[in-house]
Formats: C-alpha cells, structure tokens, sequence
C-alpha cells in the first residue's frame, strides 16, 4: 500500500492532536474537514493502515488523537486486539450456525431470486 497521504487524509491528520487527553470527536472532526462521520472512520483506518499511529479514547471523552506514549500505544493495540478477537467469535459461531441449521427461512427466497 502506498503510504503517502491524499490531500484529505493530511487535513485530516493535522487535526488530530496528541496524546488521549486531548481527543477531538468522531463529529468535531468531520465538521472541521466539512465532512461526514463515516467519512472521517474511513479516513482513519487508512491513516492507520499508511502507518500513521492515530488512538481513539472511549473513556468518558470519546475521540482520535495521535499517539505520543508507550502506554497509549499498547493501550490501542489491546483494544484492536480485542475487537478483532470478539468479531472473529462473532463470525465463528454464525458461521457454525449457519453450517447446522435448516436453510434460512424467508430470506432464503431472497437468495433465490438472486441467482435465477
């Protein structure tokens, strides 16, 4: 992946400040960028994934901001960690259900008309 920023994601980043005492909201941010919440989640995962070190805080005050710490990195890596476990037991057992179960009942047809 390149990991150069769009103009957007550079605005974006510059609004974020540092360290966990100081997050802007979901919302701040995307009044800020002239933009919507998802847009700005969006925008967030790919400032991660181009190796930008962005924390969230959902400690009575809710937000990004970037991280300046040890602690505030390791804190953010168990937090990821844990929703990925709890989304991959999630997954798990539909798909565990799915595989004992009767065909799904009234959506199925949904599926059929799909494929005719």
């Amino acid at each position: 992946m390149n990991k150069q920023l769009t103009k957007f994601e550079k605005q974006v980043f510059e609004c974020i400040p540092a360290g966990k005492e100081h997050p802007i909201s979901q919302q701040e941010l995307a009044l800020a960028n002239d933009t919507t919440r998802r847009n700005i989640t969006s925008t967030v995962r790919k400032l991660r994934l181009k190796g930008r070190l962005v924390g969230s805080s959902r400690s009575s005050i809710n937000g990004y901001y970037k991280i300046k710490t040890t602690e505030e990195f390791f804190e953010n890596i168990g937090m990821l960690t844990s929703q990925r476990d709890t989304l991959s037991k999630t997954i798990t057992a539909m798909m565990e259900t799915f595989n004992e179960k009767e065909p799904l009942i009234g959506q199925q047809s949904l599926f059929n008309q799909v494929n005719e």
